[in-house]
């Protein structure tokens, strides 16, 4: 043993006196080197074997590598680079090719021949906007409406950061009403997870709009670019991209943020978010039930899903504190658990801690929605899109439809406020459309109403629904001369607090002038509020509240004030040649041409307008539009009388106002001539009312600056005579029966400077 042990010795010695010792070392790095390179290539790699082509995106000048997946390089007979089916670049190694002008909208494919005959592809569509790819065992064609498809989705774009983009499971389903039905489809898209798209506002819910029937693909964009210039609250903002679904190009699409209630999106209370938390805590019951013992992660995943399906799909446990879930009785019959099917709110969920369901909504106006939760009694077709199931929740259902009334009913009020105590009517038959004689609707009847509610007594309509949201939509509608507005898409939103808001710009492809398939829009100088021919689809669009509206001369100053504030910073720019539409236009053509050449044009005109042509109509119509509406909007005066919705007596005027005659205060003679008349009432600025007797025939009130706007802004005052009994002369000119009682009154604008 000793003799072994010395032999060893000698040995390692001389080994560790070798001056080759180095060299194997070096060998055995080497070695270990290649083999961690070959484990990382061929089984750390999760990838399939084949060729990718790398980078972030794909577009002119920018260098396109081919990467090899599991697969050595020397194994490559030829490498071809095709653009559309033309063979572009061909060689007998990989090697690189870099997109010129001349390939710009098409496909660029990568094709990989081995030694042994396997042939490898990929593609990349070079494109001027951002493309996005999706991948789906559901053909194009196939995608439902009523239900989603899984697809794979990778959106890529030059210049974006990385957060920008995204790649990984998301699913499609068709939207849209009319729309839907078209060869080129509209898509609700929803992420796997959230993301901030292409630098938009972080979501899941995502929608890709055709713009099938509007070649110029740019009108939902300049609707949404001017209700954000006008100030509105919510603007869902958007971007072009390309959109390849399966490998085939099926043209440009709009990626828009979809409208939702969501803190990125619309900012109202989220009742949906309380079923969310109920479904947590009773799968945590569950577990707590099963004495600690944490469900296997699948069910505990199946069990959550179902049970947050059931308590979003029926809020009534909301109102009675009780949860039966049919989902459960059929888990516990197809698992062979026992658990409960009825629950106590409060054991899972403080009720208390809930607020007072006065708001939280998203509303929709539609007539293709046949479930009309909540109608008004002139049949204004609203429903719930925030909670969905808001018609099961009784105390919001009962306390939003109170107030929806409300507000309808201080649209048709003589004094545009809600009166707990006055008459109103409703709708007893839509009548019919005579389409032969100037789309007057006939025979349209209505009755007394028992609706009442004190909580609304004397509130304006502009203290229910926000006055700048009124006049941006009322603004927006016009100049647009859109065939769906105040019809169709029309959404409203109501914080807990505070007034609903009317001005999110949506579904604007019919505007300006957008004719096609027996529907001809293009009237650039007519007002849209007040066309029968743009509401003869539907009775309830002759009631719209846009109609009411322009009998209030309050609400006509802050719309004229408000036209002139953006007509020529913002209006202008846009239509002006070299100007806002001109310069998306010449940065989506070649997009756009493209997709004309899938598409033969918009699918809505005779034949197939092209993206050039729709966008110059669409400014000609504007340039129309607008020199018609700057004659309307000259004065307060010219607009009233163009829209023709407000008649003045001449038997009471505003003699005088003297903004002057005292500090702080602001003096106004009005004369009367009509008989009956004993006091006149004086409302200034929508929500202030006085009233004074008549002496002489005349009335005189003082009014304090606090009621004024002394920023330079118009003010409004409008008169009214009384009887004596203290209610408003009628004047029949002006007046409908059942819609609408106009009273012998008259207006006055006026501003107010202040001096130091």
């Amino acid at each position: 043993m000793k003799k072994l042990e010395t032999d060893m010795e000698r040995r390692m010695g001389k080994w560790g006196r070798s001056p080759y010792r180095l060299f194997w070392y070096f060998v055995l790095l080497c070695i270990a080197a290649v083999f961690l390179l070959v484990f990382g290539i061929f089984y750390r790699d999760g990838r399939e074997m084949g060729v990718v082509i790398g980078g972030d995106s794909c577009s002119e000048g920018q260098e396109l590598e081919a990467e090899l997946v599991r697969i050595w390089p020397f194994e490559v007979k030829s490498c071809v680079w095709y653009v559309g089916e033309e063979a572009a670049s061909r060689a007998d190694r990989l090697h690189s090719y870099t997109p010129g002008a001349e390939d710009v909208e098409q496909l660029i494919r990568l094709e990989v021949t081995l030694k042994d005959g396997s042939v490898f592809e990929d593609f990349r569509y070079c494109s001027v906007l951002p493309v996005l790819y999706l991948e789906s065992s559901v053909p194009y064609e196939d995608v439902e409406k009523d239900s989603e498809s899984l697809v794979h989705a990778r959106l890529e774009g030059n210049g974006y950061m990385p957060d920008s983009l995204y790649e990984g499971e998301a699913y499609v389903r068709v939207r849209g009403n009319s729309t839907s039905v078209l060869e080129k489809r509209p898509f609700k898209l929803r992420l796997k997870e959230k993301a901030e798209l292409l630098g938009m506002r972080e979501g899941r819910h995502w929608a890709l709009l055709a713009n099938a029937v509007d070649s110029t693909l740019l009108r939902n964009q300049t609707a949404s670019l001017i209700s954000q210039y006008l100030g509105a609250e919510y603007v869902m903002d958007s971007r072009q991209v390309t959109l390849l679904y399966n490998g085939a190009y099926c043209g440009v699409y709009q990626l828009y943020e979809q409208i939702r209630v969501e803190d990125s999106r619309v900012d109202v209370y989220d009742w949906e978010r309380a079923p969310q938390a109920a479904a947590e805590r009773i799968v945590e019951q569950l577990e707590i039930e099963k004495e600690n013992r944490t469900l296997a992660k699948q069910e505990r995943k199946e069990l959550l899903e179902m049970l947050e399906y059931e308590l979003t799909a029926d809020l009534s446990w909301l109102d009675t504190g009780i949860f039966e879930s049919g989902g459960m009785e059929e888990w516990n019959a197809r698992e062979g658990t026992c658990y409960p099917t009825v629950f106590t709110v409060s054991s899972f969920l403080e009720l208390e801690a809930l607020p007072e369901a006065t708001g939280g909504v998203l509303l929709e106006m539609d007539f293709w929605e046949e479930e009309r939760a909540l109608e008004t009694n002139y049949l204004q077709p609203f429903y719930f899109a925030s909670p969905e199931a808001g018609e099961t929740f009784r105390e919001l259902y009962d306390y939003v439809s109170a107030e929806l009334q409300a507000l309808e009913y201080a649209f048709h009020d003589t004094d545009f406020t809600y009166h707990s105590d006055s008459v109103y009517y409703e709708t007893a038959e839509e009548g019919w459309c005579d389409y032969g004689n100037g789309f007057v609707r006939r025979d349209v009847t209505y009755r007394e109403s028992d609706f009442s509610d004190t909580r609304f007594d004397g509130q304006h309509y502009s203290e229910l629904a926000d006055m700048d949201s009124l006049v941006n939509n009322f603004l927006l509608c016009e100049f647009s001369m859109n065939w769906d507005a105040m019809k169709n898409s029309v959404f409203l939103c109501k914080d807990l607090e505070g007034p609903y808001h009317i001005d999110l710009a949506w579904d604007y492809d019919c505007a300006w002038g957008n004719s096609m398939f027996g529907l001809n829009t293009w009237y650039p100088e007519e007002w849209q509020t007040t066309s029968d021919y743009f509401a003869n689809e539907t009775y309830y669009q002759t009631v719209q509240w846009n109609r009411f509206l322009i009998r209030d001369p309050y609400f006509l100053a802050l719309a004229q004030e408000k036209y002139w504030q953006i007509r020529e910073p913002f209006l202008e720019e846009l239509v002006r040649d070299g100007g806002l539409i001109d310069r998306y236009a010449e940065a989506l053509a070649p997009a756009a041409e493209a997709n004309d050449k899938r598409w033969g044009g918009s699918m809505g005109t005779y034949e197939g307008e092209t993206f050039r042509e729709g966008v110059e109509r669409m400014k000609e119509f504007m340039r129309l539009r607008l020199a018609w509406l700057d004659e309307q909007f000259a004065s307060v005066e010219t607009l009233r009388t163009s829209l023709g919705g407000y008649l003045v007596s001449d038997m009471v005027w505003v003699e005088r106002v003297d903004t002057g005659a005292q500090e702080g205060k602001t003096r106004i003679v009005v004369c009367a001539g009509a008989p009956g008349s004993r006091a006149a009432s004086l409302q200034v600025n929508g929500v202030w009312f006085y009233e004074e007797e008549l002496e002489g025939g005349e009335a005189e009130f003082w009014l304090d600056d606090s009621v004024l706007r002394l920023d330079g802004g118009v003010n409004t005052v409008q008169v009214r005579l009384l009887d004596e009994e203290g209610e408003y002369l009628v004047n029949s000119r002006g007046t409908v029966e059942g819609e609408y009682t106009n009273a012998v009154s008259a207006y006055a604008c006026f501003t107010k400077p202040v001096f130091e």
